[in-house]
């Protein structure tokens, strides 16, 4: 790519993928204008496209880094558990504070914010992206499967488990402009969580 040196292709690109985790964090992929972006990192609107191809290519990027970033956090957030009871039980908390305080994790999860480049992406990136959608759990629930305290042999009704309370943030979120107390929802969910977690371990 001339013009620029590795180092500078390097800031350029890395200050593109913060931009835009910022940007679409906030406005969504539809509000987000590349100007913005180019903006924030310096460059004329031309030179976006020497490195993304569209704005839509930008975001899958954006949200590659977003689930590399919550695995992270998560191989984090287990790594000091005391037993298998323990593990599940930061795992699914780590899962739902995500949820609740990450705005693009919620877009992937919960509203599936994917969509919108099925028409851009293309079908490999798009279907490496589905693939490692909740990668970070599939090493995990295969040892909790296989331990004999663990009451769930299939892995994909594990991952159909997360995937289902996640909507319980949705229904959450809908009472945000009512006369319900938020705080009791909140205590409700987390004894929701605690039994689905003291349901799954045997003992």
């Amino acid at each position: 790519m001339s013009g620029f040196t590795e180092s500078e292709r390097s800031r350029i690109r890395e200050g593109l993928v913060t931009a835009g985790r910022d940007q679409f964090a906030s406005f969504g992929l539809d509000r987000t204008r590349i100007s913005d972006l180019t903006d924030e990192v310096g460059i004329a609107t031309s030179t976006f496209y020497r490195f993304f191809d569209s704005k839509e290519a930008l975001y899958l990027e954006v949200l590659e880094h977003e689930q590399q970033s919550v695995a992270e956090g998560f191989e984090s957030a287990i790594a000091d558990a005391a037993d298998l009871r323990e593990e599940v039980a930061i795992g699914f908390a780590y899962f739902f504070s995500e949820l609740e305080s990450n705005q693009l994790y919620y877009k992937l999860i919960v509203v599936d914010d994917i969509q919108p480049l099925l028409l851009s992406a293309s079908e490999s990136k798009l279907n490496r992206f589905y693939r490692n959608q909740m990668e970070m759990f599939k090493p995990h629930i295969q040892r909790w499967i296989e331990s004999d305290d663990f009451r769930v042999n299939d892995p994909a009704a594990l991952l159909g488990i997360f995937r289902l309370l996640a909507y319980t943030i949705v229904a959450k979120d809908r009472f945000d402009n009512t006369d319900v107390d938020v705080s009791e929802l909140d205590t409700a969910h987390e004894v929701l969580i605690e039994t689905v977690v003291d349901g799954l371990i045997v003992g």
